[in-house]
C-alpha cells in the first residue's frame, strides 16, 4: 500500500542540524515538525487510506451502536424484572415466614455503561440467580445460549475492534513505513540528509496513531451517551478511575503496536517481507495467543463438569447436622429459660433449628462453591500469564477488568446475592423464633415483615489497583518497553548503513 507513501516525506522532512545542546534539539523536534506534516499530508491524498479506516470506522461504529443499544435494552429489562420482583415480594400475603422463604426471589446482575465496550464474560454467565431456602443456585439466563454458534465466536464489539481489527487497520497503513523507501532505493538520502531517524518514526507513528485512534470515537460517543441518559445507578464506587484506566490502556495498546510496526518496517528488507511479518505477528498475538491461554488454563486448573459438581454437593447436604450438639443448644436454651419444654419457651425453638439448618448448608456451601470459585481464579491467573507473550491478552483482561465484566467481578456478584439470600433467611427465621406456637397455631408474617428485608442494591468493590498492575498492567507496559527497544534497533539498523 505504501510504495509511494513515504518518498515525498522523506524529501519535505527538513534535517537534523548536528550542533550539540539547544540547536541540535530544536532541529530535531523541527525535523519532528517536518516530517508530521509531510507524512499527514501524504496519508491525506491517499484513497487506500481512507479506505481503510472507513471500513474501520464503519466496524467501529456498528459495534458501538449495537453494543450500546443491547446493553440499553438488557439494563431496562433487569431494572424492570427487579422492580416487579420486589412488589411480588412484598405483595406476596399472608403466610408463615418458612413458606416466604421457600417463595424466594430474583435478583438480577447490574452492569456499567463500559460493559458496552468490552461484554467480558457477560454473554456467557448468567444475569439472575434465583434466592431460596436451603440451597445456593446457579445464574440463570446466558444470553450466548440463544445465539448462534459463530456469533458466540466472533462478537463484534468495541473491544474487539480495538484489540483485532484497530492493529490490523494499522498494519496495512503502515507497514511501508521504511520498508517502502528502502525498496524505492531513497532510503539512502537519509544518510546524505542527516535526517534524524528517531524523529521520522515518531512522526510516522503519531500519524498512524491518530488514524487508529479515530476508531474510538464511536466507544467513547456510546459511553458517553450511555452515561448521560440511563437512569440507573452506576454499580462501581470508583467509576471514573475505571474509565481512566480503560483509556490509558487502549492507548498504550496502540502505541505498542505502532512501535511494533515501525521496528519490522525499519528491519524488513521488502514491502513483502514487511506486511508477511506484521500479519503473522498479528495473528499470533491476538488470535493463536489468547486461544491458546484459555485452553491451557483449563488444563493447568481444571473444573468438575456441572453433573460432578451437584453430585459432590448433594451428598454433603444430604449429611445430617450434628444431633448431639443440637440436643445440647436444646438443653442449653431451655436452662437459659428455666423451662422443661420446649413448648414452654418464650422463643420458638422452630426458627432457632432452621437458623441451625441454613448455618449447617451455608458452611457446605461455602466449602464447594469455594473450591470452585478458586479453580476459576487460578484459571484467570494462568490465562494472565499469556499476557507477557500478547499485548491482546493483556489488554483483554485490563479492558473487562475495568469495565467490570471478567471473572472476578461475576464472582463478586454471585457473592453478594448469596449474602442477600442468608440475610433473607436471617429475617424471616428471626420471626419464626420470636413468635412461639401458641395452641399449636403459627405464626403468620405479612407486607410489614416481607420489607423488612432490604431491597437489593449490589456495588462492585474499588479495584484492586496492586493485584491488576501485577497481572495485566505490568506485562502491558513491558510489552511496550520492549517494542521501543524493537524499534530503537531497527532504526540503528537503518543508522548503519544497511539501507537496502
Amino acid at each position: 500500500m505504501q510504495a509511494n507513501l513515504n518518498a515525498i516525506t522523506l524529501a519535505s522532512s527538513p534535517a537534523a542540524p548536528e550542533a550539540p545542546g539547544r540547536h541540535r534539539a530544536r532541529g530535531w523536534l523541527r525535523a519532528l515538525r517536518g516530517a508530521w506534516q509531510a507524512d499527514w499530508r501524504e496519508r491525506r491524498r491517499d484513497w487506500r487510506v481512507w479506505l481503510v479506516v472507513g471500513v474501520g470506522l464503519a466496524l467501529a461504529a456498528c459495534a458501538a451502536l449495537l453494543s450500546s443499544m443491547e446493553l440499553r435494552a438488557t439494563l431496562d429489562g433487569r431494572a424492570v424484572a427487579q422492580q416487579s420482583e420486589q412488589q411480588r415480594w412484598s405483595q406476596q400475603g399472608k403466610k408463615y415466614p418458612h413458606a416466604a422463604a421457600h417463595y424466594g426471589v430474583y435478583v438480577f446482575k447490574p452492569l456499567s455503561a463500559l460493559a458496552a465496550l468490552d461484554p467480558g464474560v457477560e454473554h456467557y454467565v448468567g444475569a439472575s440467580v434465583w434466592l431460596e431456602a436451603h440451597k445456593q443456585n446457579e445464574l440463570v439466563y446466558r444470553p450466548a445460549n440463544d445465539e448462534p454458534g459463530v456469533t458466540r465466536q466472533f462478537r463484534l464489539n468495541p473491544a474487539f475492534v480495538l484489540q483485532v481489527l484497530a492493529p490490523m487497520a494499522m498494519i496495512f497503513l503502515g507497514f511501508g513505513m521504511f520498508a517502502a523507501e528502502r525498496e524505492r532505493g531513497t532510503l539512502a538520502a537519509l544518510r546524505i540528509n542527516a535526517a534524524p531517524l528517531g524523529a521520522l518514526a515518531l512522526a510516522r507513528g503519531a500519524v498512524l496513531l491518530c488514524l487508529a485512534m479515530v476508531l474510538v470515537l464511536p466507544a467513547c460517543v456510546a459511553v458517553g451517551v450511555l452515561e448521560w441518559t440511563l437512569a440507573t445507578r452506576n454499580p462501581f464506587s470508583d467509576g471514573v478511575m475505571r474509565t481512566a484506566l480503560f483509556g490509558v490502556g487502549y492507548l498504550i495498546y496502540l502505541c505498542t503496536w505502532a512501535a511494533l510496526i515501525a521496528a519490522v518496517s525499519a528491519r524488513a528488507p521488502t514491502l513483502r517481507a514487511s506486511l508477511a511479518i506484521l500479519i503473522g505477528l498479528w495473528a499470533v498475538t491476538t488470535l493463536v495467543v489468547p486461544r491458546a491461554a484459555v485452553e491451557l488454563s483449563q488444563m493447568a486448573a481444571p473444573l468438575p463438569t456441572m453433573q460432578q459438581f451437584r453430585a459432590g454437593l448433594d451428598a454433603a447436604l444430604g449429611m445430617p447436622d450434628d444431633p448431639e450438639q443440637a440436643n445440647r443448644d436444646k438443653q442449653q436454651l431451655l436452662r437459659e429459660y428455666g423451662v422443661k419444654d420446649v413448648k414452654d419457651l418464650p422463643v420458638n425453638w422452630a426458627g432457632i433449628s432452621l437458623q441451625r439448618g441454613e448455618r449447617h448448608g451455608d458452611s457446605i456451601f461455602d466449602e464447594h462453591y469455594g473450591r470452585l470459585f478458586d479453580a476459576m481464579r487460578r484459571q484467570s491467573d494462568a490465562s494472565a500469564l499469556a499476557g507477557w507473550l500478547s499485548p491482546a491478552v493483556a489488554m483483554a483482561g485490563l479492558s473487562s477488568a475495568a469495565a467490570g465484566s471478567d471473572t472476578n467481578h461475576h464472582l463478586q456478584f454471585i457473592d453478594g446475592a448469596e449474602r442477600q439470600r442468608r440475610r433473607i433467611q436471617e429475617v424471616l427465621n428471626q420471626a419464626i423464633t420470636e413468635h412461639p406456637e401458641r395452641d399449636g397455631v403459627r405464626h403468620d408474617g405479612d407486607q410489614a415483615l416481607w420489607d423488612k428485608v432490604p431491597p437489593f442494591v449490589f456495588t462492585f468493590a474499588a479495584l484492586d489497583l496492586k493485584a491488576l498492575a501485577l497481572r495485566q498492567g505490568l506485562p502491558l507496559i513491558a510489552l511496550f518497553l520492549v517494542s521501543l527497544l524493537l524499534c530503537g534497533a531497527g532504526l540503528r539498523h537503518l543508522r548503519s548503513g544497511n539501507l537496502r
